[in-house]
């Protein structure tokens, strides 16, 4: 059993590690609006821009499946604080971005970074709640990954718009700075696991979907695999598809495409935390299929208000389905299984907007951004509406 320290949670130490936890997330956004720039100066392909995402989805999956407990054992700062310094080495490695070896490289290393720090800092969040306030942890932890990427598109797109010809390289040395200064405030932090033995073992990965959640795991994983595909192509390509399809003008234009989808899925998922599980499920996957209509409605007319109107709706149906989409599966694994249960559903989901992605960047090539955006939208509303469809109707059956 893990053996905790007394509890040591204040506002102080909580709001540190929770502001240690959006940096980290942070970083992995600022790379998507700077996608166009390295486009148009260093002629690196769609090919090439899709592949930094999936090659950074990789050591990501590695890091949650092979290091998630690994806090449990060492300590969470023995991990949190090389998740953040290997945060600081990846974005000063994005810096030098002057070709594809170093973008690719930089995004592997922040794929690490996330990757330990989803577990590591997220789990020193949760360990850290005031007393007073317990439901802020879960706020923190869900709302932390998507807006951090959205907080981070908008810094470095700002960046664009105000110093254009150095955004590139401030951008990320001044996220570097960042990430550095939180991994020495997270030193003072008080630890909360006693060290403990087992940590070689606990690298062993576990992705075990436990037999009560069996059968309604296939078309809920297959639904929240299409928002994670949805997820992958705004990050890669929605920059792209700002400047040379729609009407947008500017680095902070492709931050926005990136940002609004990521900032109103975790508020909406909170705001839908009363509605039933299955009940958020559906009325999400709803969302999320008309604001899809609504990019293919922005792309056919080129307008960048709609496209942002419709990705504040996607948005929204991503965090409401998002929402009831764990709560479905977790409640039907019992307790000592959740770990194996969200190891399944993060492998499977980030797998799928890894392969996606590579796949429309091949794509592209050949029938244009236009084309592949919209045939991506349809492939998001088949899986969306699938897994909606068969999930319910198993949910009822249970």
């Amino acid at each position: 059993m893990l053996r905790t320290r007394t509890p040591n949670g204040s506002a102080t130490t909580f709001s540190v590690a929770s502001v240690a936890f959006v940096a980290a997330c942070a970083a992995a956004g600022v790379p998507a609006p700077l996608y166009v720039v390295y486009q148009q100066t260093y002629g690196l392909s769609t090919v090439v821009l899709t592949g930094a995402f999936a090659i950074y989805i990789l050591p990501l999956l590695a890091a949650l499946l092979c290091c998630g407990g690994l806090s449990d054992h060492l300590g969470r700062r023995r991990v949190a604080v090389p998740a953040l310094l290997a945060g600081a080495v990846g974005s000063l490695v994005l810096a030098t971005v002057d070709s594809a070896l170093p973008l690719l490289a930089g995004r592997a290393v922040q794929g690490l970074s996330v990757g330990l720090a989803l577990s590591a800092l997220g789990a020193f969040v949760v360990d850290l709640v005031p007393p007073s306030r317990p439901g802020l942890a879960g706020a923190v932890t869900s709302g932390a990954p998507p807006g951090g990427i959205a907080l981070g598109a908008l810094t470095s797109g700002i960046a664009l718009q105000l110093v254009p010809a150095s955004a590139p390289v401030l951008s990320f040395v001044v996220t570097a700075s960042v990430l550095t200064a939180a991994a020495v405030a997270v030193l003072f932090l008080p630890e909360t696991v006693t060290r403990r033995p087992g940590a070689a073992r606990s690298l062993r990965p576990v992705v075990r979907v436990p037999a009560t959640a069996r059968r309604v795991f296939p078309p809920v994983c297959l639904l929240v695999a299409g928002t994670y595909v949805l997820g992958g192509f705004t990050q890669a390509l929605a920059p792209s598809l700002v400047v040379t399809v729609l009407d947008g003008h500017g680095g902070l234009s492709g931050a926005l495409a990136v940002a609004v989808y990521h900032l109103v899925g975790p508020a909406a998922g909170l705001a839908a935390n009363r509605m039933g599980a299955a009940r958020a499920l559906t009325g999400g996957a709803i969302g999320l299929v008309v604001g899809i209509a609504g990019y293919v409605v922005a792309i056919a007319v080129g307008s960048f208000a709609a496209y942002l109107v419709a990705a504040a709706v996607a948005g929204a149906g991503f965090g409401v389905a998002f929402a009831g989409a764990m709560r479905i599966l977790l409640e039907r694994s019992p307790e000592g299984t959740h770990a194996g249960t969200l190891a399944a559903i993060y492998l499977y989901c980030y797998l799928a907007a890894a392969v996606a992605s590579l796949l429309a960047g091949v794509a592209v090539e050949v029938w244009g951004l236009a084309a592949v955006a919209v045939g991506l939208c349809g492939l998001v509303v088949v899986m969306v509406a699938v897994g909606a469809v068969v999930s319910s109707l198993r949910v009822r059956a249970a």
